[in-house]
């Protein structure tokens, strides 16, 4: 994405979102999201990319997990 892009994405979106959009850096930032899944499109631009807390146990793991005492 150029930066002309950016700033047109960035433009375009609501305050909410923008205020959203900041909370996710942050938290980016402090390294506390891991990247689950990057969605492209034929041409190979990046239409979305999935982020979750690493504290999360993700549903694949859940099943397994449930079997063990896990204590914060």
């Amino acid at each position: 994405m150029s930066r002309k892009q950016a700033k047109i994405l960035w433009n375009s979106l609501t305050p909410k979102q923008r205020q959203e959009f900041n909370e996710m850096y942050a938290k980016l930032q402090k390294g506390e999201l891991m990247l689950k899944n990057v969605c492209v499109d034929d041409n190979e631009q990046i239409q979305r990319i999935i982020l979750d807390p690493k504290e999360t146990i993700s549903k694949p793991m859940t099943p397994f997990m449930k079997h063990f005492s896990i204590k914060d």
